[in-house]
């Protein structure tokens, strides 16, 4: 992506819509980002609105994106974009993706084992709840991230994605590039 206008950089910064995603969007803006990892996909329209504003670091040649969603067994009245439906939206962005289904308590193991640590984490709904897939995430949090990692998580899904630290326990990211 081209460097931002004025305009544009205030439009992001001040009249974004959904309010509630304005910290995310101005730390993709402002970050290169060379991995996502998206716990609740949901419809599937934060990612369409992150991924087209995502610089790449350098040396990086596309965006790793990993998302764990229960895609086709959510339940019926909320609105889900099927397994195959997020697989082409993603290619359609020009991202390498990674999709784990299931619910957060049981696939959120199975990505702490298959995926690398993302550059960006990104957790709507169970974040710090005493629910088990909110423990579940708390638990895996180390794996899933690296040091230096950005991590936005909400407490309800929709909610305002909030920046939380990283893990004290969380990978180095140094032994990770050179171990890739």
């Amino acid at each position: 992506m081209t460097r931002l206008s004025w305009l544009q950089r205030l439009y992001w910064r001040y009249l974004f819509k959904p309010a509630e995603e304005r910290a995310l969007m101005l730390f993709v803006l402002e970050n290169p980002v060379g991995s996502i990892l998206e716990i609740g996909i949901g419809s599937g329209a934060r990612a369409k609105r992150v991924l087209p504003i995502c610089t790449k670091p350098e040396g990086v040649a596309r965006i790793r994106y990993a998302g764990l969603d229960p895609f086709e067994s959510a339940p019926e009245r909320t609105h889900h974009l099927n397994l195959k439906q997020a697989h082409r939206m993603l290619a359609e962005l020009g991202v390498k993706a990674h999709l784990i289904p299931g619910d957060t308590t049981t696939a959120i193991s199975r990505v702490a084992h298959m995926v690398l640590p993302s550059d960006l984490v990104i957790i709507d709904g169970d974040w710090g709840s005493d629910s088990d897939s909110g423990k579940a995430i708390e638990q895996r949090l180390p794996r899933l991230c690296h040091a230096s990692s950005a991590i936005f998580a909400s407490s309800s899904k929709g909610g305002v994605l909030e920046r939380i630290p990283s893990p004290a326990n969380a990978v180095d990211h140094s032994s990770l590039r050179r171990a890739a």
